[in-house]
């Protein structure tokens, strides 16, 4: 070899070698970059798009998947694909379905599997094409399989070193990213359980007496200011012991759910709905008249009788006294509940009418 052809192969070679260390210094900077990201996200499908548009614009046209694992349920679910930037329908993948799934077998075993050039004619599940190359990984965190990653190729039958290194990387980044998104999942799930019994009465569903007050007041409150008529109405089941005592206390929930379903109708899109305690309910209405207010009683009266809720074999029927006051002040709600209480109590005992209002 003359000198000349020794320079331009050392040219070539110093060429080669700078591309390559510019390239490694691009691919740790974008890592680092990443993996700031990953961890921060709280999207399975952010993270996942995320991971796909980097490891496309490095190697090339690919496929990516994150998928969470649920051992209880035996199964892996919330699939979140990517190809040809877009997002994939996934379904999920049962245990039963055994090897014939790939990144199941990577989550059953807790390893990692990459099929090269063989994969096209491999037993498998994949989601578009089928690529030329695939790695499976599982997502571990303190032994516990919490989900898998998938990352598969179609212009080449083999990864490169690199590729498998950025993915290996990667993984414990997308690990604890997952892991974050889970755990968030689950503090909204609680919070919203809460937040819901913090709200609503188990049984019937509708407002309990502490939040009636709450929702209710503000808008009493609303109403006054704007010169609007605003009625409370404290409702009580009459001889509704009966029903417990003599079929059950599952058939006398079943007839509360029932009122309170009369109840939310009857009030729907007008005023608030609430469950007082036991048997007794707790409405609110605005912008009525005295005697609108009397009307609709006279319907829930009507409606609880049409129910046919017995308390007795001999068919005695279950009927509703009501109370209602109307509200003309800004003081707090709750004192008007001893008038209101007054007005029941008058309803309960007259024998002409079961209305009594004030």
């Amino acid at each position: 070899m003359n000198n000349k052809n020794k320079f331009i192969n050392d040219s070539d070679t110093d060429i080669e070698n700078s591309c390559k260390l510019i390239r490694e210094k691009n691919i740790l900077y974008f890592i680092r970059e990443i993996t700031k990201a990953l961890v921060s996200t709280r999207s399975i499908e952010e993270m996942s798009k995320m991971v796909y548009t980097f490891l496309k614009n490095s190697y090339g046209d690919c496929t990516i998947g994150l998928a969470v694992n649920y051992p209880k349920e035996k199964k892996i679910s919330d699939c979140f694909f990517f190809e040809n930037n877009e997002r994939l329908d996934f379904e999920e993948i049962l245990y039963s379905e055994g090897s014939a799934s790939k990144l199941l077998k990577a989550v059953l075993n807790k390893k990692e599997y990459i099929y090269e050039k063989q994969t096209r004619n491999s037993p498998s599940v994949f989601i578009g094409r089928i690529p030329s190359a695939t790695f499976f990984a599982p997502l571990i965190i303190e032994k516990d399989v919490i989900g898998a990653f998938t990352f598969q190729i179609y212009e080449r039958d083999l990864f490169s070193i690199e590729e498998i290194a950025v993915c290996q990387e990667l993984i414990p980044f997308m690990t604890i990213a997952l892991n974050n998104t889970l755990q968030n999942k689950q503090i909204l799930m609680t919070n919203k359980i809460l937040e819901r019994h913090s709200k609503y009465d188990d049984l019937t569903g509708i407002y309990n007496r502490r939040f009636f007050y709450e929702s209710f007041h503000n808008i009493y409150k609303s109403s006054i200011s704007k010169n609007e008529n605003s009625f409370l109405y404290l409702m009580d089941l009459n001889n509704f012991k009966g029903v417990n005592d003599n079929f059950g206390h599952f058939v006398g929930d079943q007839a509360l759910i029932e009122v309170a379903e009369v109840l939310t109708k009857l009030f729907l899109k007008k005023g608030e709905v609430g469950r007082y305690g036991g048997d007794e309910f707790l409405c609110g209405i605005t912008k009525i008249s005295k005697e609108d207010a009397v009307e609709l009683g006279e319907k829930i009266i009507k409606e609880i009788e049409n129910l046919n809720i017995v308390y007795n074999n001999s068919g005695g029927k279950v009927s509703i006294s009501i109370g209602i006051l109307k509200l003309n002040s800004k003081k707090d709600l709750r004192d008007y509940f001893l008038k209101l209480d007054e007005n029941l109590y008058i309803a309960k005992k007259s024998t002409t009418s079961k209305i009594f209002i004030s």
